[in-house]
């Protein structure tokens, strides 16, 4: 990812819809498995907003590679125990993870089979993993690439990722299905013309819609918080546990 979006991201992640939104989302859906005093791993964790809030849950260990969003953890989120490395060789003992995240992660990483099962090796038996990663692969267009975006996912595409890691899926939503035509009118747009420079910026901050945008998400989040699924859109959310042995 680039430098600047970092700083782009540091400046909205704590107001901007969306983050506030996913951060809620995570919390439903993550409910079941979190407690108080845990080992936390907050993996590709960027500036940190979206790790923060699960300090009151216990010790986050927020794992990054780039020196750049470990700058903003250091400088803003003294909660979080910040620590350098890559997603596919996490410097934490196996089985020591209660909870773990990762918001925008694999869709970033040259092999996301194997940043799986490096995830799954630091979960506890009975541990949970939620993931959130870009969706639809036709939807991809410039901000993917700025932000360092390989690829999108379907739902079950994500879903046989972590199955082959061996983790026993319980979640798996698509989220923000109100986005996909605005995302795919984006997408068609970059498509006509000619391919933007590389400094040319995310649109993290193009928040003219966030009141709307923040009532669709609200509503939306309460159909999944109540079991529902989306059938599409913008996100793919998927929670998933290792097995436990002791419970058979």
């Amino acid at each position: 990812m680039e430098v600047a979006e970092y700083a782009r991201i540091a400046a909205v992640e704590d107001g901007h819809w969306w983050y506030r939104n996913t951060r809620a989302l995570m919390a439903d859906l993550l409910g079941p498995w979190l407690g108080a005093g845990q080992t936390i791993l907050d993996a590709g964790c960027g500036p940190g907003g979206n790790g923060a809030w699960l300090a009151a849950h216990g010790t986050v260990v927020a794992v990054d590679l780039a020196p750049e969003a470990l700058a903003f953890v250091h400088e803003r989120r003294h909660a979080l125990d910040p620590v350098r490395a890559t997603v596919t060789q996490l410097p934490l003992a196996s089985q020591s993870i209660d909870v773990a995240t990762a918001v925008t992660v694999l869709y970033a990483v040259d092999d996301d089979a194997a940043a799986a099962r490096e995830l799954a090796r630091v979960l506890r038996p009975g541990g949970a993993l939620l993931l959130v990663e870009p969706a639809l692969p036709k939807l991809q267009r410039a901000h993917d690439r700025v932000v360092g975006g390989l690829r999108r996912y379907r739902r079950a595409g994500l879903t046989a990722i972590l199955e082959g890691a061996g983790l026993q899926v319980r979640r798996a939503t698509y989220a923000y299905s109100f986005l996909v035509a605005p995302a795919a009118l984006l997408a068609l747009a970059d498509r006509a013309r000619p391919r933007p420079p590389r400094s040319a910026g995310s649109d993290v901050d193009r928040r003219a819609l966030d009141p709307v945008f923040g009532r669709l998400a609200a509503a939306e989040r309460t159909h999944i918080a109540r079991g529902g699924r989306v059938p599409f859109g913008t996100s793919v959310i998927v929670v998933a546990t290792r097995r436990d042995r002791r419970a058979g």
